[in-house]
């Protein structure tokens, strides 16, 4: 348990991040005047490796998410959204604590956070204030081997149809195989026909889709991709591949076939499509249920994704690295109570710590001085508002021998540059990209002496990140 001394030592690294809005560290940000007495309820949806480009409203033209666009011209798209560590258990940590993966310690799949370590998520704060909570789908933050009950917590929510790391779509109700999503979308609809008016709730619905394996596909759903040519990434050549760094070729995902296999990479991101549109479904059918209960102008509907995909960009698969592709995901608030004209896209970085802050500050909630996100709610009600300059990436994560290794690496992005800096095993290598000249990263600045000034102010930056936000 950290102490409350300890809290007031910490608070100081603020200023690093995104300064806090509304009163100061430790307590929440004012309400929304015309939430009057009614405390907002909140619905959660949490996709599983989809890329700030799976959605046809980010501009992707082959894939059709309907759902996920109607909250987007409903609410607000955060087109400039990272995660700061780019796994499923560290980015989930990050989301429910408010924190960087340095100071909440999840670092790998078999550690759970800890009792105390729980309370102060916004989950449990939310119980603790009178929410109704629900979790339905993956949890993935620490192994339940050992009796490691805080892996699956199923006694610290009102509804619990939780599962570790390793869920299968492919599930069993007497017998019968079921796709997983219709049973987590059955159980999320029964928990808005029991909630009572005068409690409020918050349901997390974390959806698999669209990570794999995709082994098994919703037979009641139509593949809309089995003939569709998917665009593939403009950095997906060999030339793009043989520039990254020699650790990250040799590292997991990396492969000069991710660029050479034309007819591997369309099916693989056929499957993919399908999957994110399954998940398009499942997020329309509980939206709908909100309305039909009557609660959908009182609900807080966020959308976010745990990381994003490579998806055969620089000839690479999965996530883990600093790349944008990994880093940059949707993030999608549509808070009903906020005037009209407030909707549209902000430009301004929000990052996935910044949601705890945030859904706690909106509820009324005492924000804990510990979390290192940022209130985002003076950027959804103004699109001019100041957003952060920059934030701290890491990625410590490695893999058993037995498997080919992820570099760990941390860095700096801010709104122009990314400065990542690969630790180990031999000297620190680093990386230097202009975004704004180099959208694709491909032009590799760090050996070049006319930004020696800018590679020195951000490496400075990374080293004053590692040390003050622990």
């Amino acid at each position: 348990m950290i102490k409350r001394r300890d809290f007031l030592k910490l608070a100081g690294t603020a200023a690093l991040t995104f300064p806090r809005v509304g009163k100061s560290a430790g307590s929440a940000s004012q309400p929304l005047e015309n939430t009057k007495s009614r405390r907002p309820n909140f619905v959660f949806f949490l996709t599983d490796d989809q890329p700030y480009n799976g959605l046809s409203c980010t501009g992707n033209t082959v894939l059709k998410t309907p759902h996920m666009d109607q909250l987007a011209k409903e609410g607000v798209l955060f087109e400039q959204a990272f995660v700061t560590t780019a796994i499923c258990c560290c980015s989930r940590a990050c989301i429910y604590t408010g924190q960087h993966m340095r100071r909440h310690g999840i670092e790998d799949f078999e550690k759970p956070l800890t009792a105390a370590q729980w309370q102060q998520t916004f989950p449990a704060l939310l119980r603790q204030a009178g929410y109704r909570t629900a979790f339905l789908g993956k949890f993935a933050i620490g192994s339940a081997k050992g009796g490691k009950d805080m892996a699956l917590p199923a006694d610290k929510f009102d509804l619990w149809y939780g599962f570790p790391q390793a869920i299968a779509f492919k599930q069993f109700e007497n017998g019968k195989p079921r796709y997983l999503t219709t049973v987590m979308t059955e159980k999320a609809v029964d928990f808005l026909k029991t909630t009572k008016a005068d409690q409020p709730f918050c349901m997390i619905v974390a959806l698999k889709e669209p990570h794999g394996p995709l082994d098994y596909f919703d037979p009641e759903f139509p593949d809309r991709y089995a003939n569709a040519t998917i665009p593939a990434p403009a950095n997906m050549t060999r030339k793009s591949f043989d520039a990254l760094p020699e650790a990250v070729r040799k590292s997991l995902g990396a492969s000069p076939k991710n660029v050479e296999d034309a007819e591997s990479y369309q099916a693989g991101m056929r499957k993919t499509y399908a999957y994110i549109s399954r998940a398009d479904k499942a997020i329309g059918q509980i939206h709908e249920a909100l309305v039909k209960q009557g609660l959908d102008q009182n609900t807080v509907i966020i959308h976010l994704s745990d990381n994003g995909s490579m998806e055969g960009a620089h000839g690479l698969s999965g996530k883990w690295l600093m790349y944008e592709e990994s880093i940059h995901v949707p993030l999608i608030v549509r808070d009903p109570r906020l005037p009209e004209a407030t909707r549209g896209r902000r430009q301004q970085m929000a990052l996935n710590i910044d949601l705890a802050p945030t859904i706690l500050a909106m509820a009324g909630v005492p924000v804990p001085a510990a979390m290192q996100g940022a209130d985002l709610q003076p950027l959804l009600r103004d699109p001019q508002a100041k957003g952060r300059e920059d934030w701290y990436y890491e990625h410590t994560y490695t893999t058993p021998p037995s498997r080919r290794p992820i570099p760990r690496s941390e860095g700096v992005r801010t709104t122009r540059w990314k400065y990542i800096r690969y630790t180990e095993p031999q000297t620190p290598l680093e990386q230097l990209f202009d975004l704004q000249a180099d959208p694709c990263e491909e032009k590799d600045l760090a050996r070049d002496a006319a930004h020696a000034p800018t590679l020195a102010r951000l490496r400075a930056r990374c080293d004053a990140y590692r040390t003050t936000l622990k």
